[in-house]
């Protein structure tokens, strides 16, 4: 088989599958670094000083759903060490917050029921790195101390759907390096949390690799093997700093035919773009000024969540445990947006047609079925198919959403696509390279009678699941 045909075959799995579904959620930083008005602390800020005397979970979650998040990912601890959860491990907790006046200091406790009752997916970030522990450092003995953190966690507070590790590391203060048992984190996460993707420096969700939402034209979700945080892990061990850098340049391409011709072993690595509301990651007064608009926040949705990827939107509370008005306002109105976005389907008044169909029961007709699993697949031998939707009536949309049914894989390479005013002619208006979990096409608002979309490359067995014009 060409390589290609065997990229074509890489699926996913359950839980890489329900991570894409929840396309957007927002991710908060809010710790010790936000008493202190800094980004990283050493270990020594004294919890006595955490005091968020206005936290409200209850508010928080509202807010994200508002935003259109699906989902709330809680860094639990950062590289202090400061633990936002009542732990039996350390002293270096919430609970140490002597001048916050409350019965329930737990953070993580209270987000993550809030989350369930207000139907929010909730997840984690935690860092290896501690700068208060005194065993990091040690070795073995770190290494079971964080697994014993990451274990607390991951079994006290419900279903969490990802979990996020950074990768930061340092010499503790006498030149010690610690390394890390990163397989071992991976396999606590696996036993308690079955369900939950491991991100950044893990196997299920890819980094995309900067942090301004600058991505690749095609962000491919199958790619060679050699790309697996597995064998990043095994390099980093093995070269020299130097040596490493060269090989972190950023490749353009990591999954057309052209990049993966030398390549026999593929994976579903999926892309997470992940960035800040703001300029950094916790709060600081004086980074209102660079706070997204909404019409940025909009680019960015459609170059990540229309591109085949996910978007994670970092949202610093301040030390008061408030968020700024500012970004309240941007992300509500954001929010309202977007529901309204995607609110009238413009497809919903016409009927489609494919070029060609494999057997009657994967109709074109499937493509505006609700069901998930009822999916077009073209005849074989079709190497061009085309789909036409006709409309009812002439009507006006601006974009066109389509999604393949990614549960048999990712196979679309190129598409191009064409309207017809009612002139009887179509003319082509757009193009586009892959499609994967969700393809969003923004065109320039037109009045249409019908909608052309020609596969004019794919890899593989093609299924599509939906098509709708908004």
């Amino acid at each position: 088989m060409k390589p290609y045909e065997i990229a074509a075959e890489v699926k996913p799995s359950e839980r890489q599958l329900n991570w894409q579904k929840t396309e957007f959620y927002g991710f908060i930083n809010f710790g010790l670094p936000t008493v202190v008005n800094s980004e990283w602390t050493d270990g020594s800020v004294n919890p006595v000083n955490f005091n968020p005397e206005e936290f409200n979970a209850q508010e928080w979650v509202a807010f994200f759903k508002d935003a259109g998040f699906g989902g709330m990912v809680l860094n639990v601890k950062h590289h202090d060490g400061f633990c936002l959860w009542s732990s039996e491990y350390t002293s270096y907790t919430v609970d140490a917050a002597e001048n916050w006046e409350t019965d329930n200091r737990d953070i993580v406790d209270m987000l993550s029921k809030e989350c369930r009752a207000q139907g929010l997916k909730f997840g984690i970030a935690i860092s290896p790195l501690d700068r208060n522990s005194k065993l990091y450092g040690s070795g073995e003995l770190y290494n079971v101390y964080f697994k014993k953190l990451l274990r607390e966690v991951l079994t006290k507070y419900g279903d969490i759907f990802y979990v996020r590790f950074d990768g930061a590391a340092e010499p503790d203060k006498m030149g010690n390096v610690q390394e890390y048992d990163w397989e071992g984190y991976y396999e606590v996460v696996r036993e308690c949390q079955p369900g939950a993707v491991i991100a950044l420096v893990g196997p299920d969700v890819r980094w995309y690799g900067n942090e301004w939402g600058v991505i690749r034209e095609n962000e491919w979700s199958v790619i060679p093997e050699r790309h697996s945080i597995y064998n990043a892990l095994a390099r980093s061990k093995e070269a020299p700093k130097k040596k490493r850098k060269k090989e972190e340049v950023f490749e353009r391409d990591l999954g057309s035919r052209k990049a993966i011709k030398k390549d026999d072993k593929f994976i579903w690595y999926p892309c997470e773009v992940s960035l800040s509301m703001r300029d950094r990651w916790y709060y600081h007064k004086d980074d209102e000024y660079t706070a997204k608009t909404k019409d940025r926040l909009f680019k960015l949705y459609f170059s990540s969540v229309g591109s085949n990827c996910a978007l994670m939107l970092g949202v610093p509370p301040m030390k008061n445990g408030k968020f700024s008005e500012m970004d309240l306002q941007i992300l509500k109105a954001f929010g309202m947006d977007l529901r309204r976005m995607f609110n009238y389907k413009v497809s919903q008044i016409g009927t489609i047609t494919a070029s060609s169909t494999l057997s009657p029961e994967y109709d074109a007709s499937n493509l505006f079925d609700a069901d998930e699993s009822k999916v077009w697949r073209p005849a074989e031998g079709d190497k061009e198919p085309e789909l036409v939707i006709t409309l009812s009536q002439k009507d006006m949309f601006d974009k066109i959403v389509m999604m393949e049914h990614i549960v048999n894989g990712q196979h679309i390479e190129e598409f191009e696509v064409y309207i017809d005013n009612g002139n009887g002619k179509f003319k082509k208006i757009g193009e586009g390279g892959i499609v994967g979990y969700k393809r969003i096409v923004k065109i320039t608002p037109t009045e249409v009678v019908r909608v052309k979309i020609k596969i004019t490359s794919y890899r593989g067995n093609l299924e599509m699941e939906s098509v709708t014009l908004y």
